[in-house]
């Protein structure tokens, strides 16, 4: 998984990341943000098959591990991302992350449009690799933030 590192401009009242809406040289249907309180909170793995979604995820706030699993080998691909980073996850990878702060803020450019009929979840600790490193992180998967539907999958 590589890094897309952009500029940040930061003084007195904040920072300022611009990133424009054809990055990469593609269009984006959705724009999305994610706010997570907790160290530990893990979304995902989560993917569409109709139509497929490719995701550019930014982080704005806090520090994340990001992880894509590839739906056809298997294989896990992670990358740490801080405000300056972000990464591309292809159509074909099941997607998630581990926040590693507390008050972490993500940012999603998504394209094609999301169909709950065709939304799923690959449950993230029957991925060995993935699991290991999520609980080597955060000791185990009792001090995981996460939602149901993330721990039994779709």
């Amino acid at each position: 998984m590589d890094k897309i590192t952009h500029r940040t401009f930061a003084d007195h009242r904040g920072s300022y990341t611009p990133v424009a809406h054809d990055t990469l040289g593609m269009e984006w249907t959705q724009s999305c943000v994610s706010v997570n309180d907790n160290k530990f909170t893990f979304r995902g793995m989560h993917y569409q098959t109709d139509p497929p979604q490719t995701k550019y995820v930014k982080v704005v706030r806090g520090s994340i591990i990001d992880f894509a699993v590839d739906l056809n080998t298997g294989e896990l691909d992670s990358a740490t991302l801080g405000p300056d980073d972000a990464v591309l996850i292809g159509p074909d990878k099941a997607h998630g992350f581990l926040t590693l702060e507390d008050d972490t803020i993500v940012v999603y450019l998504v394209q094609g449009l999301y169909n709950p009929v065709s939304e799923r979840s690959m449950v993230w600790s029957t991925h060995e690799e993935l699991r290991v490193m999520v609980e080597s992180l955060c000791g185990s998967a009792d001090a995981l933030t996460i939602s149901d539907k993330d721990r039994v999958g779709k």
